[in-house]
């Protein structure tokens, strides 16, 4: 017996995309509060900020439940998650935040130009030991765990440092190791987009040196 065709309109309605698009909601909301030009609630940014990132396991974790993993839901959870990152870079460091952005899109590039997931993990089979390190297990390691956190939170944390309220010494104390997770974050996505050229430039002289085979043939 046959299962029945899957509308791909259902695909954008699958529970981990909804979550996605709730998540997108509630980064725009934080962003859009951060923006606010007369006195944003730092507390409430913070909230909804953090909120919506510890989101982002659900969607993961119901398409995993569901068996609803799709490609398009892979990459609309990167983007959400770039999405707000990149939009509290900018609103923390002005122009120079646009540097994270591109990186991100450029490692965004690269991993979904060539598989996905699937690029992603082979592209750390020979990588060097810290980078590995980094990934190691999925970042279910102390390395992994500071690489995240300085991935998402270490824009939040500046803009925090940017508004007027009294900082407590306990969050002054977390910016070096915020700062710390986003250069190991910075690592591997440099290596990443490394590691990709490289592939694609070997692809090229491979076809390349194909063509002219065939046509060396051609002509004989």
């Amino acid at each position: 017996m046959s299962l029945p065709a899957i509308n791909p309109v259902e695909v954008l309605f699958l529970w981990p995309n909804v979550v996605c698009y709730f998540r997108a909601a509630l980064g725009t909301l934080a962003l859009g509060l951060a923006w606010w030009p007369e006195n944003p609630d730092p507390s409430l940014v913070t909230v909804i900020y953090v909120f919506a990132l510890s989101l982002d396991w659900l969607d993961g974790y119901l398409a995993r439940r569901l068996h609803q993993e799709s490609s398009f839901g892979a990459a609309l959870d990167v983007l959400v998650d770039s999405f707000q990152r990149g939009g509290m870079w900018i609103l923390a460091l002005g122009l120079p935040g646009f540097v994270a952005v591109f990186i991100e899109l450029v490692v965004f590039a690269c991993t979904h130009s060539h598989g996905g997931k699937a690029w992603k993990v082979s592209c750390f089979q020979d990588a060097p030991w810290l980078v590995a390190a980094v990934m190691a297990n999925g970042f279910k390691s102390p390395l992994g765990a500071i690489t995240v956190a300085g991935l998402h939170f270490l824009p939040l944390w500046l803009w925090l440092l940017r508004t007027p309220e009294r900082h407590s010494w306990l969050f002054l104390s977390l910016g070096p190791w915020l700062i710390l997770g986003r250069c190991l974050a910075v690592a591997v996505e440099l290596w990443v987009i490394k590691a990709r050229v490289a592939s694609m430039i070997c692809e090229d002289a491979a076809a390349l040196a194909e063509s002219r085979r065939k046509g060396v043939q051609r002509n004989d």
